[in-house]
């Protein structure tokens, strides 16, 4: 019993130690570079921000669905494995314990998903509702049972195989989120305390009636496995992460892309290169992540052009790190070697179509600067940013990844 007992904290040292050791590479001091930039711009733009914001805005609205969407991705860590099927199935009812351990390392942790953003909003609520510290550190409460009770529910459903109670579950649950959390922001107390006991009913009930269902071990297994994923793509953006099981997906759509490199025996990497490009969820995924957050900082930031051209420097920057790792896609594969002039041409055809994938994001960061000042500032950061890009790709990445093929 006591060997039972200890699994789980034997599997939680392991992952803490796992993510240490990925979190080491990940927060390195370049990103915190950027991130201590990026915090400070956002934080003087949110302040000039507040000191304009009008009496009617829907702030207690907006923290209502930004909360009630957090409070909805509640789901357990259990560290399981896929082996736990067949070794620990048969000890089921023994492994009480071990849920409950799992249940509150999760809450615990995911408690930081609802204390950050709260401190966030900190001034945004002090502002639109003339709250105070007393008020905040209710609302904290509050809303920390709340997720507590999403933890609770959720772990009820995992007993349940019918699509039509997971969906079920999920809207009304999102619905009693939503109500209670802007009745919580609201301060309106009465209304707080009657949802909470219709949400102990809810819980009473799914509780009563997960007794009678077994432990549906291969869907556990399956969302632990997806989580550990997760966060293996994020760590494989800093570092190598053998343990990622890496996806191709068709894409179909981006076939015209492929199309247009030109059939012949010199472009086989170029068209390979391309073809992994599109079908990896890892590099047009980072791709497509980066350009997104760079457009949106640009869109909500007050820049001037020194800003617009350090935020699409850095993001530019940061998307060509990411993907160089594409260089080495089909390094134990033999396939292009059957091909005799392949070899003379990969460096140039990466750095082609890294050069293309980077000039394209240039020109998206450069549309939301026309967008949020005028035609000459919109030319001058393209201008700068697509200088940039090609002292960045011939320059530097084709001078690194030649030192990398000859240490190699």
């Amino acid at each position: 019993m006591k060997k039972v007992n200890d699994i789980w904290q034997t599997r939680l040292h392991q992952h803490i130690n796992e993510t240490r050791s990925y979190l080491k590479y990940m927060l390195n001091d370049h990103l915190l570079f950027v991130f201590i930039f990026l915090a400070a711009g956002g934080a003087l733009t949110y302040q000039k921000w507040l000191e304009t914001l009008s009496p009617d805005f829907p702030a207690v609205l907006i923290m209502t669905v930004t909360f009630a969407f957090i409070m909805i991705a509640s789901s357990v860590r259990t560290l399981l494995k896929e082996a736990d099927i067949v070794f620990l199935l048969p000890m089921e009812y023994k492994l009480n314990e071990y849920f409950q351990k799992a249940f509150t390392y999760s809450f615990i942790t995911q408690s930081f998903f609802v204390i950050v953003p709260l401190i966030l909003f900190t001034p945004l609520f002090f502002k639109a509702t003339n709250a105070n510290g007393r008020i905040l550190l209710i609302s904290l409460v509050l809303l920390l049972l709340v997720k507590f009770w999403n933890l609770r529910v959720s772990w009820r459903i995992s007993y349940f195989t019918e699509a039509s109670a997971k969906w079920g579950d999920i809207l009304v649950r999102l619905a009693i989120n939503m109500c209670v959390i802007f009745f919580i922001f609201s301060q309106t107390y009465i209304f707080v305390a009657i949802l909470f006991v219709v949400m102990a009913g809810y819980d009473a009930y799914f509780s009563n009636a997960a007794k009678k269902k077994a432990l549906k071990w291969e869907p556990l297994i399956a969302s632990e496995e997806g989580k550990k994923q997760s966060f293996y793509k994020l760590a494989n953006l800093f570092t190598d992460v053998p343990k990622l099981k890496k996806q191709a997906k068709r894409r179909a759509y981006l076939d015209w892309v492929v199309s247009r490199v030109k059939y012949n025996k010199e472009n086989v990497y170029e068209y390979i290169f391309m073809r992994a490009f599109i079908r990896s969820g890892d590099y047009f995924g980072i791709v497509v992540r980066l350009t997104i957050i760079g457009c949106v900082i640009l869109s909500f930031m007050d820049l001037e052009l020194i800003g617009s051209m350090a935020v699409s420097f850095i993001f530019t920057f940061l998307t060509g790190i990411q993907i160089m790792s594409l260089y080495k896609h089909f390094e134990l594969l033999e396939l292009p070697n059957l091909y005799p002039y392949a070899e003379k041409k990969k460096m140039s055809s990466f750095l082609k179509i890294i050069c293309n994938i980077l000039l394209i994001q240039v020109v998206i960061y450069s549309v939301v600067t026309l967008v949020k000042s005028d035609l000459i500032m919109f030319i001058e950061v393209l201008i700068a940013t697509v200088l940039f890009v090609y002292l960045f790709v011939y320059g530097y990445m084709q001078s690194r990844m030649k030192k990398k093929d000859v240490v190699s």
